[in-house]
């Protein structure tokens, strides 16, 4: 049985493995930030997530040899890795300052507060840039924001996980020349807003983009009494709140849309599902080349005519190729309702031969096919709160 003296014994080895391990964790932010430099000097992106994934798969290999669980392990090193990002995004704000880089524009379906905005802020946020805003009234006035020069980014919404496919912004881009340069996930809280907090069935008018009201129909439906009305925006339904001021009002939007326009929250988290997440892209004048190295999508458009088969062909294609298939819609096209278009994310990235061989088949047996742009997959999914 341990005695005293061998207790302390253990408590100063325990000791000196800690102060080994805050040494070395100094040596590690030292390589940080000389990584960090490197990046900056070479135009590198801070985070690379696949690089993450595959070394936290080996040490959770490694710690099971030492009898480590793996939980133990990716808690700890998700800490460390965590900190490492924070390290270098710092520098690389330093940088920035010092630099006097210029600030990034995002246009956006507004005004602030709305989910577009919300996205456009986190993106921004991700990558370290300065977010200018642009709000636009339509998902066309976004695009054209770009077009014309006006802003540097487009962010539109492209799917919801309770309604589907956004087809209005499908088909804008079909017409577009802008590019997808990148995508990003936005946990949608919707919540019933209103001036006061009154009782929901004294409501008697709530106003709201389509979106919202169509992903929240199983909790509009038990109000019956309620007249809708219809805004360009959730940020633009919760101004008319404001500048109504009827207390029988309501809005859907964002909790954060709450707090820019003083509104109290009657309800929450409305959606008919409960993971309400909306896949947002962003979209640039130019188009972007990402390494063999990074996990990429690459998404096209197109049309097969009133041919038998042509999309079952286009399906094969990519079976025999090995190529794995993201997403796949449809839509009627519009003035031809015996034609169908079709939106499709295909994981690879476009710069490689078995992607350009893919791609030529396809064009091959298709009346029409556009592509929309080659960008890095969107590996974070937020946490419902």
């Amino acid at each position: 049985m341990p005695n005293n003296n061998s207790l302390l014994v253990f408590r100063n080895e325990i000791n000196n493995i800690d102060e080994q391990i805050v040494k070395l964790l100094a040596k590690r932010k030292n390589l940080i930030l000389q990584i960090a430099k490197l990046k900056i000097e070479s135009n590198k992106p801070i985070r690379d997530m696949e690089r993450e994934r595959k070394m936290l798969q080996e040490l959770i290999i490694l710690g099971q040899k030492y009898q480590l669980t793996p939980e133990y392990i990716t808690r700890l090193f998700q800490l460390i890795i965590e900190e490492s990002v924070s390290t270098q995004k710092k520098m690389l704000k330093k940088f920035c300052v010092n630099n006097k880089l210029t600030p990034t524009s995002f246009a956006f379906l507004g005004p602030k507060g709305s989910y577009s905005h919300i996205a456009a802020s986190e993106y921004a946020h991700r990558n370290l840039q300065t977010c200018i805003i642009q709000e636009c009234t339509t998902f066309k006035e976004v695009i054209l924001s770009v077009e014309n020069n006006e802003s540097d980014y487009a962010v539109l919404p492209i799917e919801n996980t309770c309604s589907g496919s956004i087809n209005e912004v499908v088909n804008l881009l079909k017409k577009t020349n802008l590019f997808i340069i990148g995508e990003i996930n936005i946990f949608i809280n919707h919540c019933l807003l209103a001036i006061k907090n009154i009782p929901l069935n004294q409501i008697q008018t709530v106003y709201s983009h389509s979106q919202p009201f169509q992903q929240c129909s199983n909790f509009i439906k038990k109000f019956p009494e309620w007249n809708i009305k219809y805004t360009t925006s959730t940020a633009d339904a919760m101004k008319k709140i404001n500048q109504y001021n009827n207390i029988y009002n309501a809005a859907l939007g964002s909790e954060i849309g709450s707090k820019i326009y003083g509104l109290k929250i009657l309800s929450k988290n409305l959606a008919n599902q409960e993971k309400n997440i909306t896949r947002f892209i962003l979209l640039h004048r130019n188009s972007i080349s990402i390494s063999s190295n990074i996990p990429t999508k690459t998404t096209l458009i197109f049309s097969t005519g009133q041919e038998s088969g042509a999309l079952s062909e286009v399906l094969l294609i990519l079976k025999e190729n090995k190529l794995i298939m993201k997403k796949l819609t449809s839509q009627t096209i519009y003035k031809n309702p015996w034609e169908e278009m079709f939106y499709i994310d295909i994981q690879g990235n476009i710069s490689s031969e078995l992607m350009k061989k893919t791609l030529k088949k396809i064009e091959q047996i298709t009346k029409f096919t556009k592509i929309l742009g080659c960008y890095p997959i969107e590996n974070i999914f937020p946490k419902v709160p």
